[in-house]
This record gives structure tokens, sequence and C-alpha cells, in this order.
């Protein structure tokens, strides 16, 4: 059974509907679901880009449809649902990818970066993953949430209160979805990239911070995409349809312990 399960048709028939897709992690893992059979409904706030990452994933038999709009506005991630809907009559997986984050000493905290960073990175989460739960439950055939949360959900990161803040919450609430909905066969799960290598942090990322935090990771690398998108693509699967509610770190072991003296 398990030699059979990743192949070319995995996700054939599957609906797949993926936020922030047009770049970095989320244009991985839908490339990820794409090769693998899925449909896809991508989401970004850059729709010229999703534009472009559409025609790049399309493939025989299969469909990739694009929304745009901006999560950090309230009712964005209801409206996306709504026309994921209007698409597809069913949607099987949700991931959960469209996020940011900024470096912000305490006395430099403000009510509207705060608002609008809560308003993407947590409540969009909350509202898709409760729209799509209700709508596995109205179907009855299942489905699997994956959230791209972050290391900074489980730990500390300087200035970074306000960005911890909402990946702690994004963990905590897809716990007690993970528990809420399991006799739903509703699966919860969670990503947590550490530094991942992408056109945005090689932008951000000075060589010095840059050297400084790979020397940090044990395994000496940060992660490529493709780390994570190999993980959404198993806790999709039928090879972890006994795995809900959990945390999986992509960070080389960063997260195990102190490293390095």
């Amino acid at each position: 059974m398990t030699t059979q399960i990743f192949d070319a048709t995995l996700f054939r028939g599957k609906v797949a509907l993926l936020t922030g897709a047009a770049t970095g992690i989320g244009a991985g893992i839908a490339k990820a679901f794409a090769d693998l059979g899925a449909n896809l409904v991508l989401q970004d706030i850059n729709l010229a880009e999703l534009e472009k990452r559409a025609k790049e994933l399309e493939r025989p038999g299969q469909t990739v449809a694009i929304i745009g709009g901006d999560l950090s506005i309230a009712g964005t991630a209801g409206s996306v649902f709504d026309q994921a809907l209007a698409l597809h009559d069913r949607i099987d997986i949700l991931v959960n990818n469209a996020g940011r984050s900024w470096s912000v000493t305490t006395d430099s905290i403000t009510v509207e970066r705060t608002d609008e960073l809560m308003e993407l990175n947590f409540n969009s989460v909350l509202w898709l993953s409760k729209r799509f739960i209700a709508h596995v439950r109205e179907h009855g055939k299942g489905g699997s949430i994956v959230q791209v949360a972050s290391t900074a959900g489980i730990t500390g990161f300087q200035r970074r209160a306000v960005y911890c803040a909402t990946k702690f919450g994004v963990i905590g609430l897809s716990k007690v979805l993970a528990l809420d909905h399991a006799r739903d066969n509703v699966r919860v799960n969670s990503i947590l990239p550490h530094v991942v290598d992408t056109d945005m942090f090689r932008t951000v990322a000075s060589p010095e911070d840059a050297a400084r935090w790979k020397a940090e990771i044990p395994m000496g690398r940060f992660a490529r995409v493709e780390d994570v998108a190999n993980l959404a693509i198993f806790l999709c699967s039928p090879a972890a349809t006994y795995l809900t509610g959990g945390l999986y770190p992509v960070d080389g072991g960063a997260m195990t312990g102190s490293f390095g003296g």
C-alpha cells in the first residue's frame, strides 16, 4: 500500500484551496499538489504573479483557478471561500499559507499594524478553517487542513512580538479544531517552517545575518521550499490518515536544543 501512495495520481479528483500561493512556500506547495494530480484554487494578493504561477501549474486533465484579494482586510477570507465554492462543488484540502512578518520593538507597536497582522496571520486562518469545516461536515467525505505556521509559534524571536503571537494563536486554534472535529473526519495539522530559502528571504536578510542563522541550524542549511511542500503533501495523503493536531517543524533540528555552543 505505502509504495503506491505517492504517485502522480495521488490527489486526482481532489480540490485543494491554497492561500498565499503566488510565490515562495505557497507556490512550492501548489506545484507539489499539481504534480500529484490535484485541481487547484490559488489565492494571493499579487494577482499578476498568481496568473503567471497558474499558467506554470496547468496540467492535462486538471484545473487551476485563481482568486485575488487581501486577506489582511476583514471579510476577504469569507469572500475567498465563497468564490472557491462557486468554482467547485467540493473542496477537499485547505492550506492556510498566507502571512507576513515584520520586526518591531515594543515601544513601536501600533494598533494599525497589529490589527493588519492579526487579520492576515490569524483571523483569515480562523475564518477559512471554519468555513472549510462546515463545508466538509455538509458533504461528509472528510478533509484535511494544513496550517503553515512557523517555529515562531512555539518559541519567541526577538522583535517579533506580534508575529509570534499570531503564530502561537494559529497553533492553539488548530489543536482545538483537531479535537473538535476528529470525528467529523477533518484532520488539522500545522507545519512550522524555520528559515526557508526563498526570494523574499534573500531580499530581506543580509549575508551576515544569513550566515549567522545558518550556523545555528544543526543540519547546516536553510529549508528548501520543497522540504515544506513535501510535508504538506504527506499530511494530506492517505499515509497520514491517523495524524491530526500535530506540529511539524521544518527546521533542520533548530528547535531540538542548543547547538554550536
